[in-house]
C-alpha cells in the first residue's frame, strides 16, 4: 500500500498445532523484524465470516480497519473481507 508499509498475503498455520501459541510467537517475531527494517504498518486482509482469523489478528495487535471489500450483501454463497492494519511503534523493536 506505501513504502513504509508491509502486507502480509497469507499465513496459515496446520489445523493441527493451532492454539498452541505459535501464530503468535510467529507475530512477535514479525513485528520486532519489521520494526528493525523501518516498516510503519503491517496490513493483512481476513474473511469476515472467518471468526477465528479475525479474533487471532486483533488479539495480535491489528487494531484499526482500513476498510471493507466483497460482496454487499450476507448469504451462504456471498463473501466480504477486511483489511485490517497493526501500527508498529519503536517498543515493538
Amino acid at each position: 500500500p506505501m513504502a513504509d508499509s508491509i502486507y502480509l498475503e497469507f499465513l496459515y498455520i496446520h489445523s493441527e498445532i493451532q492454539k498452541q501459541g505459535y501464530g503468535q510467537e510467529m507475530m512477535h517475531a514479525l513485528t520486532q523484524l519489521f520494526s528493525e527494517l523501518g516498516y510503519l504498518e503491517i496490513r493483512i486482509n481476513v474473511a469476515l465470516k472467518n471468526w477465528p482469523a479475525l479474533r487471532f489478528w486483533t488479539k495480535s495487535g491489528f487494531d484499526q480497519i482500513s476498510g471493507i471489500y466483497g460482496d454487499r450483501e450476507h448469504s451462504d454463497k456471498t463473501f466480504a473481507n477486511m483489511e485490517l492494519i497493526k501500527t508498529l511503534k519503536a517498543q515493538d523493536i
